[in-house]
Formats: structure tokens, C-alpha cells, sequence
């Protein structure tokens, strides 16, 4: 009974082998067929691409006893098989993540003077280099510049911007790159065929993306699978095995946002929720959606076939602008869902932002299925401050409604919702709403803050305005000898009164009396200050 596992059963033997990096063979294989061999490479790249595996390659090239010093060693000599199997004694796996102290380096060099055992060259293979103390670094340093001639390093790591640039410029540097999804999918054809397993194209498809460019993951993932399988995998069983949402079920819950069915939703997330499904995953998809919708709306070009339905149906409903807001929507918040109580509560957060606070109106709606779900979100979403129409079909947001009642309540609100930087939000936090003419707007300020209204900061407020409403928007500032009511003021009297509770509190709490009578204390004044809890406790 074989139970190897496919990760080494299949791991490559020769430079021929080895797949997705041969820019890297080709110079290793030009070198060693020269005769020209430095004694020290580094090779670098994310996890699975093969930098453990190229590294015994060379090992085998250079102690290889039939071919000699070549790019193209035998397989079968004593050297070879022994380099295989992990029992060449002259070739020396070290990990660096669990040997970092100095100790550990210098009794590495002590036997570096001595000659190989077995093979032509004593070959010292460090792996997660960056791992190493940098007392060990410096321990290492010279013998890495001018080792014997007998002796190779070989240094391998997935962050070798934590390595020392005097480690650098010691070592031929190889980046590895990561293998591209289309490669692995043919790699992996070949090796369920070699070992007679069914498979769907389209589960090989997918665990071709999953593996993000590492042979070694997609080798894993798909061992999984036949785990599971039956001696058959399929794309439904790939997705439940790995708790991942089929492409249709993906399809189904964009149009229930382009349908703005936010009662569906939410029951479609309560019985994902039961199927263990990977919102985080969802998230990542619906982004990667509105990607090809952004480049199929500015190239016609459709990347995509898997979500060819929902990149379509995006590109028809949504202009380009309205696409980039749902895009910014979606990838802010990812970073957020990591922050949640937990990946669904997360998930039903973006979709409450898309439907509710999207800045511009959802259309092609039918208003005989959608009436009261309309209603509803209408009558949540009443802290919106423009009155879209849409009476004549065309790609423009009517202008903003002159109803500047409304439009000063929820200021606030707006400002919240913009994109801007922190000197922006300062001007904006410090205007108040006066009037508004079509897409001209008017503000006011106090003349005592006016230098806050630079040229470019109203520039920017510009901008982020248009891109909420969706059309080009026009501010005036007016400066003012009223004492306005700005959200800064407003702010700094809610906390000014936080302020003086707090001091009440204290004054008026029996062991601070009792310290102040005892010792004749008094409290310090403007001492007292309001730290807002972030965890809400």
C-alpha cells in the first residue's frame, strides 16, 4: 500500500521537472554547465514554490557521481537517491526558525573546515534564513563571504527583507515567483491522470485558484479531496470539503443585491451560516466580481467565465463610478470582517452598507416583487441627503433636491460617510450648510477658522462630494461673524460637558473626599479627560 503523500510523491527530481520558475533554472543550469559555481545562493519566494525542492536539485547537480558538475544529474548514482531519501550526510538541512541562537551557528561552523564524507561538496542548506538572531547573521558572515572550497551554502526564506544586507550582497540571489493558477491546473491534469482519479475540470479549476501560485498547497488541498472523493472529485464536493460557496450560489446572491432583496439575503446568510460557508471567502469573490466588472466596463473584455452572469448583469445596472463605490465599499470592509464578533455578522454589515448607504440609487428594480423591501430600505436609509431621479433612463444622477432643511440635519452624516483625509474632514467638520442651487452648494464659516479653507482642501471636499452624488458638485465657502452651530463645536461642547460629569463624579465620590479632607488635597484643574473604550466595555 502507497502512502505517500502526493506533495512527495511528486515532488520534482530534476531541473526539467520543476514547474513555473524557468527564467531561475535556466541561469542555474547555464552556470553549472560553465563550471562557474558561487558558494553561496539565496533564493527567495512564498511558501510552495519550490525553494526546498530546487535547492537538493542543486545539491544533486553538484555532487552528482556519474555526470560530475552538471545541470542534468543521472537520478540514480548513491548520491543522487541519498539526496532523495534525506540521507546524504554531506548535505545539511538546517532550520533556521528553531536553530535563531548564536551557539547554534558557530557549532554549524565549527565542522566547515572539514572534508565531505560522502559526496564532492559539503552543502549546508538553511531554510527560513530570516528566522536567524542577528548575532547569528554576524556569526555567519564571514565564512558565508570566503568558505572552503568544499563547502556551498545555500540559503532559502519567504521574507528575505529581514535578512541583513550584508548577508545580501554574499549570496547569487533567485526570486522565486509564484506559480500562475493556469500552470497548476495543467500540472495537477497530469498527476490525477498518472495516478488514475476522476476529476472535474472545474474542481481542478478551483483548487488551482485556492493554492494562490503554491504547487505544494494545491498538491494538498487536492489530496483532501480525494480523501472525500471517492476516487472522483467534483467541483461540489471540493466546495464543501474546504466550506467554500459554488460559483452558481455566488451568482445568486449578486443578483439578490442588484435586486436589492435585502430580506432574501438575509435569509440566504442565515442558511449559509448553517452550511459552514467561508464568508470571508464570499466577500473575496463578490470583490473579485466587481474587479472584472470594472475592467469589462473599460475594455469589453471578460476575464471571468465563471461569473460571467454576475459581471454582466453589474456592468449593465451600475455605470463605472457607481461600480468603484460598491468596490470600495467591499475591500474596506474586508479588513473589518477580521474585527468582527465573527466572519457572518461581518458579511451582514456589507451587505447592510451596500443596500442602505450606497450613495446612489439601485435602478432596473421591479417595483411589483421589490415594493415593500423598497419601502423598507427607503424608510432605513432616511439619512440620505439627496433625492435621486431617474425619469428619462440616462446614465446621470438628477441633481441634488433643494431642501436644505434636510440637507443641514444630516451634514453630520455625510461628512461620516466621505472619503477624504484627515485636514479635508477638519474643513468640513468646521462649515455648516447655508443654501443650495441645482449642484452649487453653499456653506459658511466662522471667520476666526477661515484659514482651514485652503484652496485645496475645498478642492478635495469637491471631489468627494461628486463622487457621493455621483455628478460634479460645486462649493462656495462664505465666511461669518455668527457663532455657528459646526459639528466641531457641537463635538467639543458634548465633550466639554463628558467633561465636566466626570468632574462632578469625582468631586463627589466619598474616597476622594475623604483624601482631599485628610490631606488637605485639591484637585488640578482641566486634569480630567474623556478616553472613549473601543471594545465597549
Amino acid at each position: 500500500m502507497n502512502t505517500t503523500v502526493l506533495a512527495t510523491k511528486w515532488r520534482p527530481r530534476l531541473f526539467s521537472e520543476l514547474i513555473g520558475q524557468e527564467p531561475i533554472v535556466t541561469a542555474l543550469s547555464n552556470s553549472l554547465d560553465s563550471d562557474r559555481i558561487h558558494h553561496s545562493y539565496l533564493l527567495t519566494g512564498s511558501r510552495g514554490v519550490g525553494k526546498t525542492t530546487l535547492a537538493r536539485i542543486l545539491a544533486k547537480c553538484l555532487n552528482c557521481e556519474t555526470n560530475g558538475i552538471s545541470s542534468k544529474p543521472c537520478g540514480t548514482c548513491a548520491a543522487c537517491l541519498s539526496i532523495d531519501s534525506g540521507q546524504f550526510v554531506d548535505l545539511y538541512e538546517i532550520d533556521a526558525a528553531s536553530r535563531t541562537k548564536v551557539e547554534d551557528t558557530r557549532e554549524l561552523l565549527e565542522n566547515v573546515q572539514y572534508m565531505p564524507t560522502q559526496g564532492r561538496f559539503k552543502i549546508y542548506l538553511i531554510d527560513e534564513v530570516h528566522m536567524l538572531s542577528t548575532h547569528s547573521f554576524n556569526a555567519l558572515l564571514k565564512t558565508l563571504e570566503e568558505p572552503p572550497e568544499h563547502v556551498k551554502f545555500i540559503l532559502a526564506t519567504t521574507d528575505y527583507q529581514k535578512i541583513p544586507s550584508t548577508i545580501l550582497s554574499r549570496c547569487l540571489h533567485f526570486s522565486l515567483k509564484k506559480i500562475s493558477p493556469s500552470i497548476i491546473d495543467s500540472h495537477l491534469q497530469n498527476i490525477l491522470l498518472e495516478e488514475n482519479i476522476k476529476f472535474e475540470n472545474k474542481a481542478i479549476e478551483n483548487i488551482s485558484n485556492l493554492a494562490d501560485g503554491s504547487m505544494r498547497d494545491a498538491l494538498s488541498i487536492t489530496e483532501q479531496c480525494i480523501s472525500h472523493s471517492e476516487g472522483n472529485i467534483t467541483y461540489e464536493n471540493v466546495c464543501k470539503i474546504l466550506c467554500l460557496m459554488p460559483s452558481d450560489s455566488i451568482n445568486k446572491l449578486c443578483e439578490m443585491i442588484m435586486n436589492e432583496d435585502i430580506n432574501s439575503l438575509m435569509s440566504y446568510i442565515d442558511k449559509l451560516y448553517y452550511e459552514s460557508i467561508d464568508f470571508k471567502f464570499i466577500l473575496e469573490e463578490i470583490i473579485s466580481i466587481l474587479h472584472q466588472t470594472a475592467i469589462y466596463k473599460a475594455t469589453s473584455i471578460l476575464k471571468d467565465r465563471t461569473y460571467e452572469t454576475s459581471i454582466q448583469n453589474f456592468s449593465k445596472k451600475y455605470n463605472e463610478e457607481n461600480i468603484q463605490t460598491l468596490y470600495q465599499i467591499c475591500v474596506s470592509n474586508l479588513k473589518d470582517i477580521e474585527f468582527a464578533p465573527n466572519y457572518r455578522s461581518g458579511f451582514e454589515m456589507v451587505i447592510i452598507r451596500i443596500l442602505l448607504f450606497t450613495p446612489f440609487d439601485f435602478k432596473n428594480i421591479k417595483k411589483e416583487n421589490n415594493s415593500d423591501t423598497k419601502k423598507s430600505i427607503e424608510k432605513k436609509n432616511n439619512t440620505n441627503i439627496s433625492d435621486y431621479e431617474d425619469k428619462n433612463r440616462s446614465k446621470k444622477i438628477t441633481k441634488v433636491k433643494e431642501n436644505n432643511i434636510n440637507f443641514c440635519e444630516n451634514w453630520e452624516t455625510v461628512v461620516s460617510r466621505l472619503e477624504i483625509d484627515s485636514i479635508t474632514r477638519n474643513l468640513a467638520k468646521n462649515i455648516v450648510f447655508e443654501k443650495s442651487k441645482g449642484n452649487k452648494i453653499t456653506f459658511l464659516i466662522n471667520s476666526d477658522v477661515l484659514s482651514v479653507a485652503t484652496d485645496k482642501s475645498q478642492k478635495k471636499l469637491e471631489e468627494a462630494l461628486s463622487i457621493f452624488y455621483g455628478e460634479t458638485i460645486y462649493i462656495k465657502i462664505v465666511p461669518s461673524e455668527q457663532n455657528l452651530s459646526t459639528i466641531h463645536k457641537i463635538n467639543e461642547e458634548k465633550n466639554n460637558d463628558k467633561i465636566k460629569a466626570a468632574e462632578t463624579l469625582i468631586d463627589n465620590d466619598d474616597f476622594v473626599k475623604t483624601i482631599k479632607e485628610k490631606y488637605n488635597a485639591t484637585s488640578i484643574n482641566n486634569s480630567v479627560k474623556i478616553i472613549e473604550n473601543s471594545e465597549g466595555d
